[in-house]
């Protein structure tokens, strides 16, 4: 198979580049390429419950040589949504690492004069939390969902993860959210819009059909979809829309 080279790769974490606390293999050597070949590319995850230096520090410790630069999550794609749309006062429903990357923004305790509620995987959520997210919607704030993944894997098997908080809260407050990563446009616009390139010099590169492929396909970019995780290839060809390669591993990107 004849794959386009392309000027920026867009590539999931998960499933692609690691399977839980395992590196996946020929993810190593695809890095190494990238890097020695000095060919940009963007680590696009939907975590928001970590921070770029959380995601290097993992990858360094599976042999992987990054660096922060090369790492986008969800909350710095909420955070240039919300300088893009003017806000200054927000609440936040997340974890360590969503409320450090929007320290610049007024976080609020309660549901006076916020702007928008921030929703992120929380798992230390409350019926407190809740209620003063519901109070500040249906006061008139935007309601925002970093990412709308059902589950999380585990060593121990799969969690909630943020789709469901987020669900809950527009069921009650009758509002849809507006969520930021994958598959939405929000984060792969958000992360295209750091690089000066053509959206033809452009992939994403994923394991999983429903968020990474659909992403670069509702981003009218190419993409690759990688044997490695949750879509198998016999699950893929009952897609309507095909990706634009399928390959067994990431090997076949390198030279």
């Amino acid at each position: 198979m004849n794959i386009k080279k392309y000027k920026l790769y867009l590539i999931d974490l998960d499933g692609t580049i690691y399977n839980g606390e395992k590196e996946i293999k020929y993810a190593k050597e695809f890095i190494e390429y990238l890097n020695n070949n000095k060919i940009d590319y963007l680590f696009l995850t939907n975590n928001s419950t970590k921070d770029p230096k959380d995601v290097v520090k993992k990858l360094y410790d599976l042999g992987i040589q990054t660096s922060e630069e090369h790492v986008y999550t969800s909350s710095e794609a909420t955070k240039a949504y919300l300088i893009k749309k003017g806000y200054k006062d927000i609440y936040i429903i997340g974890e360590k690492g969503l409320k450090e990357t929007l320290s610049s923004f007024n976080q609020h305790l309660d549901s006076n004069n916020v702007e928008a509620v921030i929703v992120g995987l929380d798992r230390e959520l409350t019926y407190k939390k809740l209620t003063v997210a519901t109070r500040s919607v249906l006061s008139g704030a935007e309601l925002i969902g970093t990412n709308p993944d059902t589950l999380l894997p585990t060593a121990e098997g799969f969690i909630p993860s943020n789709g469901g908080q987020v669900k809950y809260l527009e069921h009650v407050t009758s509002t849809a959210a507006t969520v930021i990563g994958k598959p939405n446009r929000i984060i792969m616009e958000s992360a295209m819009n750091l690089f000066n390139y053509n959206k033809d010099d452009i992939v994403m590169v994923g394991d999983n059909y429903d968020t990474d492929i659909m992403s670069g396909i509702n981003s009218n970019i190419d993409t690759i979809h990688v044997q490695t995780g949750v879509t198998t290839i016999d699950q893929l060809k009952e897609k309507e829309i095909q990706p634009t390669y399928t390959i067994e591993d990431l090997s076949k990107l390198i030279d």
